[in-house]
């Protein structure tokens, strides 16, 4: 079977330990979560064998899943960040046959957090691929299979603001929405933040204007308010952000890829809005996971013309153009994209 949130993983588990658990997903925290779940119920982590499943021994795996518990309920082995595409095929074929042959008394657990389960799709209907994809489909005919995405922005900030009293502190709401839209819905980053605001404001208030002073916007964040900045011809904010976009240090070709998307959600609002087209039917055309994403691009390209972010896109494929083709200095041609965006 598969699962698409904790609370339903915690009811499965308190009806029926499966033999097999698979968990993966965009929300890295609540994967680890759901593993620490799984482990908990077995005993914690003193009954666990762990293994690393970037550099898995079959034969030893093979060995442990027969092994019998002692001083558990269960045989519970837990392996993390297993990637099948780089095993060999004979490896491959040893690891099904081992799954076909776990016992009643053990509990195998995978999970993965440290590669791309998802070979580089985005959208809310993207999958597993390749070998990865026949371990889940496996798991899922014989085991249960966790999939557990970023929340929206509206059930993040319920969890905010109950997480923040949780530990003697107040938040109002709209900074609780602040907060997951800077994080870009990143549980991690949110629960780091968290902590780090409620010892600031120790069993305070937690303000928005406290916010926007001590959390750094995600990547996407502030790639997000240099497109804001460039379409409204905001000099100062673009520059801005390009000084906090250049002092993170990223490869050029990846930030050009970040802007570039940013961009093209700007150009989907336009087109949509000229053709009478809605928010749900951008996300469902275009497979956007949030729809926080897609009703900020509705509302601040209001003013925009889908020819004016045609423009702004050909900058920035010309640009890039350069910085595969010239020795030009990456960051010099940056820079000069954006000034020339802000003239248009």
């Amino acid at each position: 079977m598969i699962i698409f949130d904790a609370k339903a993983l915690r009811e499965q588990v308190k009806k029926q330990i499966s033999n097999l658990y698979y968990f993966y997903g965009s929300d890295i925290l609540a994967v680890e979560n759901a593993v620490k779940l799984i482990l908990k119920t077995m005993g914690g982590t003193e009954n666990i064998t762990k293994l690393d499943g970037q550099n898995l021994d079959l034969n030893q795996l093979a060995d442990e899943v027969q092994l019998c518990p002692m001083f558990a309920e269960y045989n519970c082995i837990y392996i993390h960040d297993c990637n099948l595409d780089s095993l060999r095929e004979q490896e491959r074929k040893l690891l099904f046959q081992i799954l076909e042959q776990v016992p009643e008394q053990t509990v195998l657990v995978f999970d993965v957090t440290g590669f791309d389960i998802y070979g580089g799709k985005t959208g809310k209907n993207k999958k597993p691929i390749g070998q990865n994809k026949k371990l889940a489909d496996y798991i899922i005919k014989n085991g249960v299979v966790c999939c557990l995405e970023l929340k929206t922005v509206s059930q993040l900030t319920t969890e905010i603001v109950a997480k923040v009293k949780k530990q003697g502190c107040e938040i109002e709401r709209p900074a609780a929405q602040l907060l997951a839209m800077q994080c870009n819905c990143d549980s991690l980053m949110i629960q780091n933040e968290i902590a780090k605001l409620c010892a600031y404001v120790q069993n305070g208030m937690i303000t928005a204007e406290i916010i926007q002073n001590m959390v750094a916007p995600s990547l996407e964040t502030t790639v997000y308010m240099l497109t804001n900045a460039i379409l409204k011809h905001r000099t100062a904010d673009a520059m801005h952000a390009v000084d906090d976009l250049l002092a993170l240090r990223l490869e050029m070709p990846y930030l050009m890829a970040v802007l570039a998307n940013s961009m093209i959600d700007m150009q989907r609002a336009c087109a949509a809005r000229y053709a009478n087209r809605s928010v749900q039917n951008v996300m469902e055309d275009f497979g956007y996971p949030f729809r926080f994403v897609v009703e900020r691009a509705f509302q601040d390209s209001m003013k925009q013309s889908p020819e004016h972010v045609a423009t702004c896109l050909r900058l920035l494929c010309d640009t890039e153009q350069k910085m595969h083709s010239g020795s030009a200095d990456e960051r010099v041609l940056f820079e000069q994209m954006i000034v020339e965006m802000l003239r248009i």
